[in-house]
């Protein structure tokens, strides 16, 4: 008597190239909401915020969707489209928490501000480890909104699945 049951499931495209390219386009995003704050001389409080988490939820829902409908026949299994939603919301909060880090180590100002708001510290603009601060929260931010990605992975993987795997029989 086996307990588990074993499916095999087949991959309809090529998720791999679909994700670098998504996870390129969300990170650019989440980047631009942060370069867009700063033009309007409103700089964000905090590096993690419900606006980030808002285009990631909203950007992974709405990739997922359009990957399965680029597929030649519009079909996709759950663990295609988790693969897909996965590697897209790490690829986008590796960009994201880079983008963080150089941001923090051309504006000082900005990883003070950060800092602050993710720690509760209050180091100053002219604090000699400034620059660990700024690492410090681009890597908060880049696990935080990874942990969000990976549940909206999940969530839409489930939602846009449209094919079930095939069990395979091992009698």
């Amino acid at each position: 008597m086996k307990p588990f049951r074993r499916y095999h499931s087949t991959i309809h495209g090529n998720y791999r190239r679909a994700y670098f390219r998504c996870g390129l386009l969300l990170g650019v995003a989440l980047m631009l909401y942060i370069l867009m704050r700063m033009l309007l001389g409103v700089p964000a409080q905090a590096p993690e915020s419900y606006a980030t988490d808002g285009i990631l939820i909203a950007g992974l829902f709405l990739l997922a969707f359009f990957y399965r409908n680029s597929l030649e026949e519009k079909r996709a299994t759950l663990k295609e489209l988790m693969l897909f939603g996965f590697g897209t919301a790490a690829l986008a909060a590796l960009l994201y928490g880079l983008f963080l880090w150089a941001l923090g180590l051309a504006r000082p100002d900005q990883a003070a501000l950060f800092a602050t708001a993710t720690t509760g510290a209050t180091p100053t603009a002219d604090d000699p480890q400034i620059h660990y601060w700024a690492a410090f929260v681009a890597l908060v931010a880049t696990v935080k909104l990874l942990l969000i990605g990976t549940f909206a992975a999940f969530i839409a993987a489930v939602l846009f699945r449209n094919e079930k795997g095939k069990m395979k029989n091992e009698e």
